[in-house]
């Protein structure tokens, strides 16, 4: 072997350590970003976002809307904006007997009243009777505590 051809040895060995070399270091360099702080999040296209509940009758109307407020655009949004208080409105919700008093006079009274009128219970078959037996002041509202007398009066169960 003469000095030559072991020099050229030498120097492709060399060559092919560094580009090896390069190569992991390349590798490494794609999998973790020089500045870990500047992550980037890829977001969904807007066809990919999950649209609202089959069971949200509100989400569903604002959803089953959107082609028809994008077109009154110019006058205003007046279907969400009904929408909207529609959610928030003061309609009491009719309970079910199973209901404990405390919740079922929670949903009779919407708006946070203090009271369930004979308006909010209207209708509740069967209340009637029980509304006037437990209104004993006579005024047409009945408060939590004499609500709770005709929860137990409608629905057959003491109260506690």
């Amino acid at each position: 072997m003469t000095a030559t051809t072991s020099l050229e040895s030498k120097t492709l060995r060399a060559a092919l350590l560094i580009a090896g070399s390069l190569a992991f270091a390349g590798a490494a360099q794609a999998q973790y970003p020089e500045d870990p702080s500047r992550i980037t999040i890829a977001l969904p296209p807007p066809g990919a976002i999950t649209p609202p509940l089959a069971n949200d009758p509100i989400g569903a109307r604002i959803d089953q809307t959107a082609g028809t407020d994008a077109t009154k655009a110019a006058t205003g949004s007046d279907a969400k904006a009904s929408i909207v208080n529609e959610a928030m409105s003061e309609k009491p919700i009719i309970p079910s007997k199973a209901e404990l008093p405390d919740a079922a006079f929670k949903k009779l009274d919407a708006g946070g009243k203090g009271y369930v009128s004979k308006e909010d219970v209207r209708e509740l078959s069967g209340f009637d009777k029980s509304f006037e037996l437990a209104d004993t002041n006579k005024d047409g509202k009945l408060t939590p505590e004499e609500f709770k007398k005709a929860w137990a009066n409608y629905t057959g169960r003491k109260t506690g």
